[in-house]
């Protein structure tokens, strides 16, 4: 395989990464969103249970920073695709 055949595949996997790795961030983002709206939920009723929702909440900080991981990841992915493809 001569080198141009290589970088292209590279870069086609490369795009392919980010666009799953962009997909992956979306899918989080709406979990989340959806354990924000849960906690308020919960805290809003005259008797909250504050076991559950400290548990929300530490889901929620979780998966927040794995979001912010994944789109770091996708950051730098986005900028070799761009100075090599």
């Amino acid at each position: 395989m001569n080198s141009s055949m290589s970088r292209e595949s590279g870069c086609r996997m490369m795009r392919r990464t980010a666009e799953e790795l962009e997909k992956s961030i979306n899918a989080e983002e709406a979990r989340a969103e959806k354990i924000r709206r849960r906690i308020a939920e919960l805290e809003a009723q005259p008797d909250p249970d504050e076991e559950q929702i400290n548990a929300l909440k530490q889901t929620l900080d979780v998966l927040e920073k794995k979001i912010e991981a994944d789109r770091l990841s996708l950051s730098t992915l986005e900028d070799v695709i761009t100075e090599n493809c």
